[in-house]
């Protein structure tokens, strides 16, 4: 017999692990685009102030990386959950 409520508090912590890698991801990208537009707006020059249709290219770009982050991070939890029973690392 499967003790489920053992395998669900693993699986609760796979959960809050894949969460954490995430909000790591997200932290550490928001910081890159801080500093990016932190410089675009004290004046510095860059590429964004040269050519400013880039800029929604680049929101864009950051909206569909952690869409694209969060949507493989849920992927990687529905597969935990579809396999849970079957992890022997759980035992």
């Amino acid at each position: 017999m499967v003790d489920e409520a053992k395998y669900k508090k693993w699986f609760m912590l796979d959960v809050l692990l894949v969460f954490g890698m995430w909000l790591f991801l997200v932290v550490s990208e928001s910081f890159v685009v801080y500093s990016v537009l932190h410089d675009i707006l004290i004046g510095g020059e860059s590429v964004l102030t040269q050519n400013p249709y880039l800029l929604g290219v680049y929101g864009f770009f950051l909206l569909l990386m952690f869409v694209v982050e969060g949507l493989g991070c849920l992927n990687v939890q529905k597969s935990i959950k579809a396999h849970m029973y079957e992890l022997t690392y759980y035992d």
